[in-house]
């Protein structure tokens, strides 16, 4: 029985009626994973047959556990994991050890997930190519010429190689959605603030969110269910929000799906036939489809750099080399914190902190790019709540081309820092390949504290699809 050909959740049934054992399951897991993918980091083997053990015991006792208990994870490397390194494949942090968890692995343990492996990721999340990894690029099995996205490029090739079951990453301007589309994995970026940050090492705070990367929207609605709700040590985070995600009797018909037009013009021409493809598949559920134009296209991403990096620039002031971090061998101060960082930093992380220095010169200046874009995110989330006044759900492609050659330059995310700037959840689905076989990915973004919506309206896409259930041919 090859285990990774199942769902996290179709496993978990198996685990949860004995059908199958925890250690049955993480034995096959280590003898069968060879990271043909490089998703991976490291391995956390010991650790995980321990935790199969324990949440054996619990099940043999009958213990209310989750639906995914006993079932592998895999969790993006810039999620603070207690004894175990938490490199953000830096150099930096090459040697880093926690003294604590973040709260959504505190989570996933009380829920009985198990850890089995820290995943590959664009160095401190910065990147969209996964090829900015101190540990070396990412593979895509669709095409290993191609990219796979980033910055949550091991946690969807992982998944694309079959070597993973179920996995974290995190979504800062599309870092989640995007290496979904490129390599056909499913992927959310919930609402803002829904998931505690406590615990993860941060790109751009006020834009960051840790979300599940999966096989499919269930796995996604159960991992995010797990995951979600407030948290003490996390003062964003909206208090009470816990709300019930998975709605068996969830019906399309007379959903109101707003269609951005612009999105898909600005698209290549196979995106665009796939795209219309999936409408009609909505159309023919009974969704009430409706053309609208989204005025963000060309703002968004320039709006989003500007801010992250800004925002950047004071989250790797940390990194000094004397609190920790890389320290190469220097009797000077000044000469240490130069050298740690000059050798500690790889070169698209010293690029944001010199564009984020840049943006911030004379940002209280009328005419400064900070102050500009600052006005600019009021603008874009004012046509994302004007539209939601009318609309349940915004569709769009995840991205304006397939998975580009890495030497392509094309801002294949341009579709998706609007989500991050406005705090909407957004998913990534499965909806098509070109003629070549490269994947195609539908975007599915809802209003505020909407992560319901948009997920069981993938979950019912897929009941009607198979879009999600094709596998590259690996060798």
């Amino acid at each position: 029985m090859n285990i990774f050909n199942m769902t996290a959740t179709e496993l978990g049934k198996k685990i949860k009626n004995r059908k199958l054992g925890c250690l049955e399951v993480i034995k096959y897991f280590f003898d069968n994973v060879k990271n043909k993918s490089n998703g991976y980091i490291c391995f956390t083997e010991e650790y995980a047959y321990n935790k199969a053990k324990e949440i054996q015991n619990k099940i043999d006792k009958g213990e209310n556990l989750s639906i995914l208990a006993g079932v592998p994870i895999s969790i993006k490397d810039n999620i603070c994991t207690k004894g175990i390194n938490t490199t953000c494949a830096s150099k930096m942090l090459q040697d880093f050890i926690p003294t604590y968890n973040a709260t959504v692995f505190e989570r996933l343990e009380k829920a009985g997930v198990i850890l089995v492996g820290k995943l590959n990721m664009d160095e401190f999340a910065m990147g969209d190519t996964g090829r900015t990894s101190f540990f070396g690029g990412c593979k895509n099995p669709w095409d290993n010429t191609k990219s796979t996205g980033g910055s949550s490029s091991g946690s969807a090739s992982a998944l694309a190689y079959n070597e993973a079951i179920l996995t974290l990453g995190s979504d800062t301007g599309g870092s989640i959605r995007q290496p979904s589309a490129f390599c056909s994995v499913t992927g959310i970026k919930p609402t803002y603030r829904l998931v505690s940050r406590y615990g993860l090492i941060g790109f751009a705070p006020e834009f960051d969110q840790i979300g599940p990367m999966t096989k499919d929207a269930l796995d996604c609605c159960n991992t995010l269910e797990i995951i979600s709700g407030y948290d003490k040590n996390d003062t964003t985070t909206i208090k009470n929000p816990k709300f019930k995600l998975l709605d068996n009797n969830f019906n399309i018909k007379n959903l109101k799906i707003g269609v951005c037009k612009n999105f898909i013009e600005y698209s290549d021409n196979e995106i665009k036939s796939e795209i219309f493809n999936a409408i009609n598949i909505f159309k023919n559920l009974g969704a009430i489809i409706e053309e609208i134009n989204l005025d963000i296209i060309e703002y968004s991403m320039p709006t989003y750099q500007i801010l992250s990096n800004a925002l950047a620039v004071s989250n790797m002031a940390r990194y000094d080399g004397i609190k920790y971090g890389y320290k190469p061998k220097e009797d000077c101060l000044e000469k240490l914190c130069i050298k740690s960082r000059t050798e500690g930093f790889g070169v698209e992380v010293k690029k944001r902190i010199m564009f984020g220095n840049f943006v911030l010169k004379n940002k209280d200046t009328e005419n400064s790019y900070y102050k500009n874009a600052l006005n600019t995110k009021n603008y874009i989330s004012k046509q994302f709540k004007d539209a939601f006044l009318k609309y349940d759900i915004l569709l769009a492609p995840t991205t304006p081309k397939t998975p580009v050659s890495f030497d392509d330059t094309s801002e294949t995310d341009i579709f998706l820092a609007g989500a991050n700037l406005t705090g909407i959840p957004s998913i990534s689905i499965p909806c098509g390949f070109t003629k070549n076989n490269m994947p195609i990915g539908l975007q599915l973004m809802g209003n505020f504290l909407k992560d319901n919506i948009i997920l069981n309206t993938a979950i019912q896409f897929q009941k009607n699809t198979n879009f999600h259930l094709k596998r590259p041919n690996i060798i």
